[in-house]
């Protein structure tokens, strides 16, 4: 999953105007949303609600969670795949190790979505904006 920030139009011509400040200073930015998200996918895996079956599983009680809610931790690997991967310096990837987590966040034909990343992009979209335009504000200087 990538995050595209929107209005490229300004971002390039900040890029052109500014340069490398303000290619410097996007970067920062962008890197802090790969952050944030990241930690956010984590939170939601470990600590966001779950409303789903109780079952036994290795002679332990869990509850897993319901679909629209993100996947509820058990053995922890999920949550230990989640990585932020910083592609260039304008572009970063958080995205798990696992393939099985895509068939999480979207569903299949049998398994409803069980959603993490997406919602955790959404919760913080205005901060991402407001980081943009510090950026952008800070390269002008």
């Amino acid at each position: 999953m990538r995050v595209e920030v929107q209005n490229t139009q300004a971002v390039a011509d900040a890029l052109r105007k500014y340069g490398k400040n303000a290619e410097r200073e996007i970067g920062r930015a962008i890197d802090k949303m790969g952050l944030t998200v990241t930690s956010d996918v984590k939170r939601k895996i470990q600590r966001g609600p779950k409303t789903g079956v109780i079952y036994n599983r290795r002679g332990k009680q869990h509850r897993a969670s319901a679909p629209g809610e993100a996947p509820a931790t058990d053995t922890g690997t999920l949550v230990s795949s989640v990585y932020t991967s910083k592609i260039n310096s304008l572009n970063i990837e958080v995205g798990s190790r696992l393939d099985y987590a895509y068939y999480l966040e979207f569903g299949t034909m049998k398994i409803a979505p069980r959603p993490s990343r997406q919602p955790a992009i959404e919760q913080n979209r205005s901060k991402f904006n407001d980081w943009i335009e510090d950026a952008l504000r800070k390269a002008a200087r």
